[in-house]
């Protein structure tokens, strides 16, 4: 059948360099679909001061259709090639059931800024590093409904982007530092999964370093002792501790402006987002 070049709406070219996933063309038809090929471009896929939260009753309401639609469409984007809009999309799609027109302007605020950014792919080098890096990250009660808390991750191999993931946790985190632990125990799971395909596919251990922008969560990892920062915290969540004693993960710390996953838990401004969106994707 030839070289493969289309995959479920994803463009994948082979270069002597390596190969790069892309989702242009998909993007193209969305904004056409939708009708917003042609408006103002905006530099990130969400305000990093939003203030979204379940529809009022003084809230003018809009049309369900064609908010779930375009939520519809650009998860599809997330799963495919796009983690810088994970937590935008992972929000916004707490809505669908019940929107104003706010949302739906904050939705169509995420198509103009794929306008700017819809040549933005992942990239996979021939010679890539087989070394694997995570980075684990959650905000603190930006679900105004709830005042829970998201947490999210990003892997890599070598400089190409892996896996992600952006989630909003099951409880309420009463600090930062609990957010922060129960995000590291979801990162540590999934650390845990890759690990154990890679062994099948290479039949060897990858090194693997996992970073977080918490110094407070990474020391209740490797302290038991700390009773009075864990004791109210769900025993489900020591996941992470019980790895450390076995040998089998190892938390680092890496100062939050270079944590690629804070992209995946809340908003930001456009010098922070384009940085890192430059570390996962081929080009900006």
């Amino acid at each position: 059948m030839g070289e493969l070049d289309w995959l479920l709406g994803i463009q994948i070219t082979f270069t002597d360099n390596g190969i790069t996933l892309s989702q242009t063309t998909f993007i193209d038809k969305i904004l056409n679909r939708f009708s917003m090929q042609d408006f103002e471009l905006i530099s990130t896929p969400i305000d990093s001061n939003h203030q979204l939260k379940a529809i009022e009753d003084e809230d003018e309401r809009t049309d369900a259709m064609a908010y779930q639609q375009i939520i519809r469409s650009l998860m599809y984007l997330v799963t495919g090639t796009r983690p810088d809009l994970a937590y935008t999309i992972t929000h916004l799609s707490q809505f669908n059931s019940s929107h104003s027109t706010k949302h739906l302007t904050a939705a169509k605020r995420v198509l103009r800024y794929l306008q700017r950014t819809k040549d933005r792919h992942l990239f996979y080098p021939w010679n890539n590093q087989l070394k694997m890096t995570a980075y684990t990250d959650a905000s603190y009660g930006n679900c105004l409904d709830l005042r829970r808390s998201f947490s999210g991750y990003i892997f890599q191999l070598g400089n190409a982007t892996l896996s992600w993931r952006c989630r909003k946790q099951r409880s309420i985190a009463t600090s930062i530092c609990e957010a922060e632990y129960m995000a590291l125990a979801m990162t540590t799971k999934h650390y845990l999964w890759l690990k154990r395909g890679t062994q099948e596919l290479l039949k060897e251990d990858i090194p693997t370093a996992l970073f977080g922008d918490s110094n407070a969560a990474i020391d209740v990892a490797y302290n038991p002792k700390l009773k009075d920062r864990s004791k109210h915290i769900n025993i489900a969540y020591h996941f992470t501790r019980e790895q450390i004693e076995q040998g089998n993960v190892s938390v680092m710390y890496v100062p939050g402006e270079e944590n690629l996953a804070d992209i995946c838990t809340k908003g930001m401004t456009r010098y922070v987002n384009d940085h890192l969106c430059s570390k996962k994707f081929g080009s900006k």
